[in-house]
């Protein structure tokens, strides 16, 4: 008998997320709609009024209204959405927040364009105004964007291509989670069991290999048989990005995209470049892999399955709590009871469903606490990930309790940071209560977190920098030529010790991540950073830096968040000095499998 999925209304309340406490109802959702899009309107009407004090303090202050009210919007029409991707209830509210979206970019597009005619004077005007003071870090994102800002005009016209600008991410986002299925497989034990997103990195796992191929090439195929469609989404997505690069004069959308969060695109460039360093070692932890298993050659339905004895089988959700929670004690008892108000608040929904969307992540409500989407599997992965999430969320409440409005937003390059911290926490405890058998299969998973985080990230990068220059160079992104894209990065990244078939070369049409504009880099420095902030934090040295860093918001510059914190990610050195505790972790192992 095939085990298959519950349905939304199968599944038990007691382990889903209270989406009531950001609205009580879809009507309180709609209605909260309906305010917000008066208040565009309301916004709009202030063209023309900000060179006096009072307007652009009224100004801002009705913007910081209309942002929490956005945020609530977003949280709820998607965390709705999420719960059942098939529920065209709530694909309609992702809908309306994203004409809502459009609505506010075009109310606001006089509000650059207006700043920068003020020049001189707008400074004048906040140093001697002191109710605008909050707002001057704000007013510098606005002025040092002056040479890519256009007119009013123009940025109203702007602000209305963002109502398609998202298409090719939707979707992909609708046919990946809601549309395309697997199929099943035969599992260890003779079940017939359903391939879905949340079970194929569990299958992957599995000591079976005819188990490990049997997922990979199920889930494969049904990625083969849409590869063209998947194809032309990258295509629009990456020349959607060409388009607001053009429009807005930038050299590249790479320094586009990294411009906003004042980024150097050298940070970026010299991730690509220092790990492409560290590659003859990572052929190391790689060979060790293939002689441990015992094969001639590695595929890469081979890289997930432990090469020693996971001692961690069948960890419950209940266990996984509380594992989290010990493992998050250097963290302070605050930061610590407010993760015990997650685990029984209506925070977190915890198992998969039908339709339900795939993977993990925490999602910000400033009218209440953090949502936490979740696919628990009842593994040693799964705790992982709900630490790694609870780090986002309890980040995010840290900043959401401490900053006003229009510092809420928290940059991704700084986020990662947090939700790493608290997987290396889990790591660091694990390794320090565990015996030699715990020793062994905790450091192969070390390293094999820098496998998929620092490497595989970086790969995802440099592959991403790719699509987008072969796009800006005139290139359409079809399916073969993406295929022989990435079938390159992957022979460069894993040499000849694992066979690149035709199924991993279409890796790239499965990845979301692609879709959210050079994103994937900032796992890699985030991991990188994480590393030298945990050890701080260990070392007693660190805790009070990290929480204010944690609290810190958008205030400040995330580049100056993590110096804060104790990281200086405008270097290569956290990046050199993970890449060689990689290699100090791999040799250690070496010695204890001496294979």
């Amino acid at each position: 008998m095939t085990r298959k999925l519950p349905t939304r209304a199968e599944s038990d309340p007691a382990t889903q997320w209270r989406t009531q406490h950001i609205f009580d109802s879809d009507e309180s959702f709609l209605h909260e709609v309906s305010l917000l899009s008066d208040q565009c309107a309301k916004l709009a009407a202030y063209g023309g009024k900000l060179s006096q004090p009072q307007g652009l303090l009224q100004f801002l202050s009705l913007l910081e209204d209309t942002l929490v009210g956005m945020a609530n919007a977003v949280s709820y029409a998607g965390c709705k959405n999420d719960e059942d991707t098939t529920n065209p209830t709530y694909q309609a509210f992702v809908g309306t927040i994203a004409t809502l979206s459009v609505e506010l970019h075009a109310s606001l597009s006089f509000f650059a364009p207006e700043v920068l005619e003020m020049g001189e004077s707008l400074w004048q005007m906040i140093d001697s105004f002191d109710e605008l003071s909050p707002f001057r870090k704000y007013i510098d994102d606005v002025v040092r964007h002056r040479e890519h800002t256009l007119d009013s005009e123009g940025e109203y016209l702007l602000s209305l291509a963002g109502d398609i600008s998202g298409a090719a991410e939707e979707v992909f986002s609708t046919l990946n989670n809601a549309d395309m299925k697997f199929g099943s497989i035969q599992d260890e034990n003779g079940n017939v069991v359903e391939v879905t997103h949340g079970r194929y990195a569990h299958f992957l796992e599995s000591t079976d290999r005819q188990v490990r191929s049997d997922a990979f090439d199920a889930l494969y195929k049904e990625y083969s048989n849409h590869s063209h469609t998947l194809a032309c989404l990258l295509n629009a997505h990456t020349r959607k990005n060409r388009y607001f690069k053009v429009a807005r004069k930038y050299e590249s959308s790479l320094e586009m995209c990294l411009t906003h969060s004042m980024i150097p695109t050298e940070v970026y460039t010299q991730l690509i470049g220092c790990v492409h360093t560290a590659l003859p070692t990572f052929y190391r932890y790689i060979d060790l892999r293939r002689k441990t298993l015992g094969y001639d050659q590695l595929h890469m339905y081979d890289l997930y399955v432990p090469i020693v004895e996971n001692p961690y089988k069948d960890l419950t959700y209940a266990q996984a709590q509380e594992l989290v929670l010990e493992a998050l004690a250097p963290l302070g008892s605050a930061y610590c009871e407010r993760v015990k108000e997650a685990y029984g608040g209506g925070w977190i929904d915890v198992y998969e469903n039908e339709g339900k969307r795939s993977g993990a992540y925490s999602n910000g409500a400033p009218a209440c606490h953090p949502m936490i989407l979740l696919n628990h599997q009842d593994n040693l992965d799964s705790a992982f990930t709900l630490a790694h999430e609870l780090g986002h969320a309890l980040h995010s409440d840290l900043t959401n309790r401490q900053q006003r409005p229009v510092y809420r937003n928290i940059s991704i390059f700084v986020a990662e940071v947090a939700s790493t911290v608290n997987e290396a926490l889990l790591l660091h405890h694990l390794m320090e209560r565990g015996g030699e058998r715990e020793q062994k299969y905790l450091i192969n998973r070390a390293l094999e977190n820098y496998r998929g985080t620092l490497f595989r990230q970086t790969m995802f990068a440099e592959f991403e920098l790719l699509i987008h220059q072969h796009c800006e160079e005139g290139y359409t992104l079809t399916a073969d030529l993406l295929d022989t894209m990435y079938g390159s990065l992957l022979q460069n990244y894993f040499g000849d010790r694992v066979e690149i078939c035709p199924q991993i070369r279409k890796e790239w049409s499965r990845i979301p991540h692609f879709y959210y504009d050079f994103y994937v880099y900032q796992y890699a420095t985030g991991f990188a950073a994480a590393q030298a902030l945990t050890d701080r934090i260990l070392s007693n040295n660190g805790l009070e830096d990290y929480l204010a860093f944690l609290g810190a918001g958008d205030s400040v510059y995330p580049l100056d968040a993590l110096k804060i914190a104790g990281a200086d990610l405008s270097t290569i050195g956290p990046i050199k000095s993970a890449l060689s505790k990689f290699e100090s972790l791999l040799s250690r192992l070496e010695l204890m499998l001496q294979v």
